[in-house]
């Protein structure tokens, strides 16, 4: 074999065993993360986490991806949460009061009567206070993405007007299955109803329930305004909802890729925030159309009543604590 045959020859052995090297190694993938929530296809929710997951493509040139998953396709709120913090590449959107056994103060955000607009709630996430409750929630295996994420204010919905707690006794109310929002409808005056949202429609046409409280888009796509037709403006709360990860989950991401979530994250809760807006206003028209009562509540009383009745609801939180993120809120 002649020195250049010799040469060509090994050559060709070495160009095809890094060809079948590369087709044996799979290219790195982008790294993709699911994002869970219960929100039906098109409502705020969907439509702003759809357009975070464009922002989070384009800033990570593809190399970071967020497949959405809306109407509880991924399970529960509880169950999803659980599959977060064991380390699923996952965030969901859930309520501060569901850290209500882990974190128990930080469930106070999702107190009746704690702002009067989201301008001042939105003051609590700069807070010292705030900084030490999130130290808590990655204790506990939880990341908070996005902190801030405006969700709606939340009305009631009642066969008969309501102006004062007064009007209100003996009065059932559905509410989602959770402590605070029990204690909240308690401490308005009426009786508390847990049942799912499903149940909601029949339950106000058989009068098992007289009432139903929600943010207006959602008052309004329930279509509750066919059995019962007085709004009461109460604005007990003004619900801000936190995105959440798993802590194990994010400690494997980069702190570039950490650095993209969070940024395009606080885009995201910007545009949420008016698409809520802009959906509040249109279902409050939508709902005077449909034939509903709506009538200014002076929310004096009902506050009052909730700075008594709250705190001891949960003897689990810290001495003063409604008091002081309400200092910080309202300061």
């Amino acid at each position: 074999m002649t020195q250049n045959r010799f040469v060509h020859l090994t050559a060709s052995l070495t160009l095809a065993g890094l060809t079948a090297l590369a087709a044996a190694t799979p290219a790195l993938a982008a790294t993709e993360i699911r994002v869970a929530y219960g929100n039906q296809p098109g409502e705020p929710v969907d439509v702003a986490v759809k357009a975070w997951a464009e922002r989070v493509n384009e800033e990570s040139n593809g190399e970071l991806t967020l497949q959405a998953f809306p109407a509880s396709q991924l399970g529960g709120e509880t169950e999803v949460m659980e599959q977060a913090r064991f380390g699923s590449p996952l965030i969901t959107i859930t309520a501060y009061s569901n850290f209500m056994s882990s974190v128990p103060d930080l469930a106070v955000l999702d107190a009746p009567y704690l702002a009067d607009d989201f301008d001042s709630k939105l003051k609590v996430f700069d807070s010292d206070w705030f900084a030490e409750q999130e130290k808590k929630v990655e204790e506990s295996g939880y990341h908070i993405v996005i902190p801030n994420t405006v969700y709606g204010v939340r009305h009631l919905l009642s066969r008969e007007p309501v102006s004062t707690p007064d009007d209100l006794s003996g009065v059932k109310i559905r509410v989602q299955n959770s402590q605070m929002y029990v204690a909240a409808i308690r401490a308005m005056g009426a009786v508390p109803t847990p049942m799912s949202l499903g149940d909601v429609y029949p339950a106000l046409a058989q009068g098992l329930v007289d009432g139903v409280e929600n943010p207006l888009p959602v008052l309004y796509g329930g279509k509750f305004y066919e059995v019962v037709k007085n709004l009461n403006l109460t604005a007990h709360m003004h619900t801000v909802a936190p995105f959440v990860t798993g802590q194990a989950f994010w400690e494997q991401l980069s702190p570039d890729e950490q650095q993209i979530l969070t940024e395009t994250g606080q885009e995201m809760a910007q545009n949420l925030r008016g698409l809520v807006e802009k959906e509040t206003d249109k279902s409050l028209q939508q709902l005077k159309d449909a034939g509903v009562q709506v009538h200014e509540v002076d929310t004096a009383p009902f506050r009052e009543r909730a700075q008594e009745e709250i705190p001891k609801a949960f003897p689990q939180w810290s001495d003063g604590l409604y008091q002081e993120v309400s200092n910080i809120i309202n300061g």
